[in-house]
């Protein structure tokens, strides 16, 4: 058999199916009548570039970062989130030690316009508001999403 073709089965297979494993990869090209080793497919993947994703072998500049998919805010709060208190200006969140920073993204990206900024420790979060009126509806809706609303 042609290394050629070999090659250029692979690169359709990718292509086309983004195969999970080399094992799998190999699987296909049986199915194609194509019998190799793991040896060999690993050397034709390497040599043609072939990349490893989250979603399965992928040609060079095919690969796309895997979608940003996260929990809704509500589950996070839910998750790592101990207490919520105000003060003055400030809302300062309590979280389980390590999460601080996790809640903090969640919180920095739910587009609240009264939630200026956070800053985040290990298990605890300023959220800086306008003053006092906004920290309290801010409280408000943060405990609202803890309630899944």
């Amino acid at each position: 058999m042609d290394n050629l073709y070999r090659r250029n089965q692979i690169l359709e297979i990718v292509r086309n199916e983004s195969p999970a494993t080399q094992a799998e990869l190999r699987r296909k090209l049986a199915e194609r009548g194509i019998r190799v080793t793991q040896a060999t497919v690993s050397r034709d993947v390497e040599e043609l570039g072939v990349i490893k994703t989250r979603n399965g072998y992928q040609l060079p500049g095919a690969a796309e970062p895997a979608p940003q998919t996260q929990p809704s805010l509500s589950v996070i709060l839910k998750e790592f989130l101990r207490d919520v208190r105000q003060a003055a200006a400030l809302v300062v969140l309590r979280t389980h030690p390590g999460n601080a920073h996790s809640v903090a993204v969640v919180l920095d990206s739910a587009g609240w316009p009264e939630l200026l900024g956070t800053v985040a420790g290990d298990d605890t979060i300023f959220l800086a508001t306008a003053g006092p009126l906004q920290a309290a509806h801010l409280q408000q809706k943060i405990q609202k999403a803890l309630e899944g609303e």
